[in-house]
């Protein structure tokens, strides 16, 4: 059973009412000790404002210390960029040097390379050329007999 204002419970019965109206009555009645005062209301105000005030500064300093480490986290992560692109640019130098050698030393083989083609080609040609001329020497001799046979045969048998 709740508590009743039993002053309110017992003029609520010398008015007339009847007693389970009256206890119903007095209970929703809330107990003077249960009520804040002004004075309550002020403490519990300047109360919520000091806490106000602590949670305030807290979440200050919070803020600040996420800053710094934020910060910080940059910082380290700036390095750790800074550090990677220094030895992935160490590494693309070192691979182009590599590059280069591999470029020359197979240009200096195709060089080779073309330079023998080019000496079988000139032998070749310098054989084939040769080879031309005693066609065209042989071909002259030829021409020659069977001119010389053409004139006899003109001047001899007409």
């Amino acid at each position: 059973m709740s508590l009743i204002v039993t002053e309110v419970y017992d003029a609520l019965i010398e008015a007339g009412a009847t007693e389970r109206k009256a206890k119903a009555a007095a209970a929703a009645i809330p107990m003077v000790e249960n009520l804040a005062t002004r004075q309550d209301l002020t403490e519990l105000k300047a109360a919520t404002k000091q806490d106000m005030a602590e949670l305030k500064a807290e979440f200050k300093q919070d803020m600040a210390e996420l800053r710094a480490e934020l910060k910080q986290d940059m910082a380290e992560l700036r390095a750790e960029f800074k550090q990677d692109m220094a030895e992935l640019r160490a590494e693309f130098k070192q691979d182009m040097a590599g590059l280069r050698v591999e470029f020359k030393r197979d240009m200096a083989g195709l060089r080779v390379e073309l330079k023998r083609d080019m000496a079988e080609f000139r032998a070749e040609l310098k054989e084939d050329i040769g080879g031309l001329k005693r066609d065209m020497a042989v071909l002259k001799l030829a021409f020659a007999a069977a001119v010389l046979a053409l004139l006899v045969k003109l001047v001899f048998f007409p």
